[in-house]
Formats: C-alpha cells, sequence, structure tokens
C-alpha cells in the first residue's frame, strides 16, 4: 500500500475539529438525522450503541475509541478517514462504501459489510471475527495482522487483495476466486469452500497449508 492509497488527513488530528464524548455523539446523529455529510472532524469516545445511523456520511474525519455496537449503519460512506480503536461489534452497515480509509485496532465481531464496496481500505491488528463481507468489491485492500476467523468471505470481488498474518480458520469462500491470493502468511484451518473447492485454485499457498487444503479433498497424506 503506497502514500497514495492512505486517508487525506494527519493521523494525529491535527487541522480537525475536535468533539469529545456526548457532544461528538450528538453530531455524527444529527448528520445522520439530517443526510448531511461530515467533514473535518475529529471524533474521540462517542457512544452510539444501537443508534439508527443509516446513510452517515463522512469525510477527511477521525473517529476514536468510538462505539457503534449494534448500530444501523446502512449505507454508511467514509472518504479519506481514520477509525482507531473503535467498536462495531454487531453493526449492521451492508451496502456501504470505503474510500482511501484506515482502520487500526479496531473490533467489529460480527459487523455486516455485506455489499461493501472499498477501494484504498487498509485495515491493521483488527478483531474481525465473523465479520460479513459476502458479496463486497474490495480493490487495494489490505488486511495486516486481523482476526477473520468465522468470516463470510463469500461472492467477493477482489482486486489487488493483500492479506498478511491474517487468521481466515473457519472463514467461508464459498463463491470467492482466489487465483493469485497470496494466503502463505495467513491461518487456513477449517476454511470452507464449495463442493468442487474451485475457490481454492491458483492461490498461493506454503507446503504445511498445501497439506492441510489436501484435507478438504479427502486426500490421505503420510
Amino acid at each position: 500500500m503506497g502514500r497514495e492509497h492512505l486517508p487525506l488527513i494527519s493521523p494525529d488530528g491535527a487541522g480537525l475539529v475536535r468533539l469529545e464524548g456526548s457532544e461528538g455523539a450528538a453530531q455524527l446523529y444529527e448528520l445522520a438525522i439530517r443526510q448531511e455529510e461530515g467533514a473535518g472532524l475529529w471524533v474521540r469516545g462517542a457512544d452510539l450503541t444501537g443508534e439508527d445511523l443509516e446513510g452517515l456520511t463522512l469525510s477527511r474525519c477521525l473517529l476514536e475509541g468510538c462505539r457503534f455496537t449494534g448500530a444501523g449503519l446502512r449505507r454508511l460512506s467514509l472518504t479519506d478517514c481514520i477509525l482507531s480503536r473503535c467498536d462495531l461489534s454487531g453493526a449492521q452497515s451492508y451496502d456501504g462504501g470505503f474510500h482511501r480509509c484506515r482502520w487500526q485496532e479496531n473490533k467489529a465481531l460480527g459487523c455486516n459489510l455485506s455489499g461493501l464496496h472499498a477501494r484504498d481500505w487498509s485495515c491493521t491488528d483488527c478483531r474481525l471475527d465473523a465479520i460479513r463481507l459476502d458479496g463486497a468489491s474490495l480493490e487495494g485492500v489490505r488486511f495486516a495482522g486481523c482476526n477473520l476467523a468465522g468470516a463470510n468471505l463469500g461472492g467477493l470481488r477482489w482486486k489487488q487483495l493483500e492479506l498478511t498474518q491474517v487468521n481466515l480458520s473457519g472463514a467461508s469462500v464459498t463463491g470467492t476466486a482466489l487465483k493469485g491470493l497470496d494466503l502463505r502468511s495467513c491461518c487456513l484451518e477449517g476454511l470452507a469452500a464449495g463442493d468442487s473447492l474451485r475457490e481454492l485454485r491458483g492461490a498461493i499457498v506454503d507446503p504445511i497449508q498445501a497439506a492441510e487444503l489436501a484435507r478438504l479433498l479427502g486426500l490421505d497424506i503420510r
């Protein structure tokens, strides 16, 4: 991921309008209700657990330590945004769009990102267990040090996807062609694919992983 893929804001929040706690939560809620774009905001510690924020649109924003657990975030749009140490577990955020965004140390257990359109999205050290990305379109997306155990990655369309030290144990890739995808640093234990396993053809794996995947074919390796 080159510098051109990074959000066009400073990670230290320079030049952003700073909003803390309830003030930040009220601002984000109001933006969603009015269907207005929020730009140039640094929101820290906002708690929007369970709130309906459908259509929330943010650009050049930094969200730090915010809670969106169980929130309704359908059609969430993020452009040039950084989310750091936020919790989106159980959030419903299908049909969203991310462009030049960075997620770092976030938790999004069981978050629904079905149908996401993401371009130049970087996720580092995130807990994404059981996340739903089925039907998503990913271009220039990178996951590094993330846990995607039990994730639904079915029907993905991807280009320039990077997976580095990602836990994919128990994840489903049914309907997603993995040809050319480098999985050598990833955990593939219990990876689920379609009955014909055509999804795995052409994936780049190491010899140990190859032996693990061969068991899906019913091979007895001795």
